[in-house]
């Protein structure tokens, strides 16, 4: 009987399928060349995969839709709102969990836990992004992409504003 219970058990294991959340983004790192700022550090935060590409156009179309509403956004320690043409950035949320997103209303064919995962790689992302950036922003501040939706700008003691990326308000 217990050996029958083992077999179970790791039966179940092997078929138990594991959604990686490390494969949705990609991170790039440059170091600028030019004379007005020579080595100052630029970061791109974009998905990595088709699947990814599509989930993350179509949060950040409802992200974008919400700030031109008027309404605020809750992006990871953030909270977003556009005050004329500029992103204001809020404290956001101190720990993480997946409801410091926003999630806007998926389109067909797109599942919401999914982009939990999607969403848990762009904070684990913003992590690394955010204190490789704190630690390489001097003298100049670095800057940090968030495909087609903000430019972040990072000094030494964090962010220091955003700006739309791809995007008008």
């Amino acid at each position: 009987m217990r050996r029958a219970v083992w077999w179970l058990v790791f039966l179940a294991l092997a078929l138990a399928q594991t959604v990686p959340t490390s494969d949705f983004f990609r991170i790039s790192q440059t170091t600028s060349r030019s004379t007005t700022t020579p080595g100052a550090w630029r970061y791109s935060v974009i998905p990595r995969t088709r699947e990814a590409r599509v989930y993350w156009d179509e949060v950040t179309g409802g992200w974008i839709r919400d700030l031109r509403a008027g309404l605020p956004v809750r992006f990871d320690a953030f909270v977003l709102r556009l005050q004329g043409k500029e992103v204001v950035l809020a404290p956001g949320c101190a720990t993480y969990a997946p409801d410091c997103f926003d999630h806007p209303p998926l389109g067909e064919g797109l599942s919401a836990w999914k982009l939990d995962f999607l969403l848990t790689d762009l904070h684990n992302a913003l992590v690394w992004v955010f204190a490789d950036a704190r630690r390489r922003a001097s003298p100049y501040p670095a800057t940090v992409a968030v495909s087609k939706f903000l430019r972040f700008t990072v000094g030494p003691d964090g962010v220091q504003g955003a700006e739309p990326l791809g995007w008008k308000p």
